[in-house]
């Protein structure tokens, strides 16, 4: 009976050790799938900022102020992957990327998602 009690006391502690891990691992997904997207929400504030502000600019400085914002968010952004279109009295502002959120533990990697987003914005220039 004694030796039960004791295997009985240690499954506990073994349960309880892997809903650590458990928790540990879904708030640490979470984060990799959640920190891409509140900066994709920040920048995408600051773009609507930098539409209103910077819609007399000429292109050049438009799309300079694009690249500056988004690497205040970490965005790397590629020139292809903007486009600012001024045709006669409309502004065209078009970012397209995609962030990769991953799961990794101890340099093996568990899952990998890709995570699109888009930013467009038109309006009187």
């Amino acid at each position: 009976m004694r030796g039960l009690i004791r295997s009985q006391a240690g499954a506990g502690t073994i349960g309880c050790l892997f809903m650590v891990v458990i928790v540990a691992l879904a708030i640490h997904a979470g984060l990799e799938l959640g920190l891409p997207k509140l900066r994709h929400n920040s920048f995408q504030d600051r773009m609507n900022e930098t539409f209103t502000f910077f819609s007399h600019q000429p292109e050049k400085n438009i799309r300079e102020r694009i690249f500056q914002v988004a690497s205040e968010f970490d965005i790397e952004l590629k020139p292809e992957q903007v486009r600012v279109e001024i045709n006669g009295d409309r502004l065209t502002i078009d970012v397209s990327y995609e962030k990769v959120a991953e799961l990794t533990i101890a340099d093996v990697q568990i899952w990998q998602k890709r995570l699109p987003f888009h930013l467009q914005r038109s309006g009187p220039y």
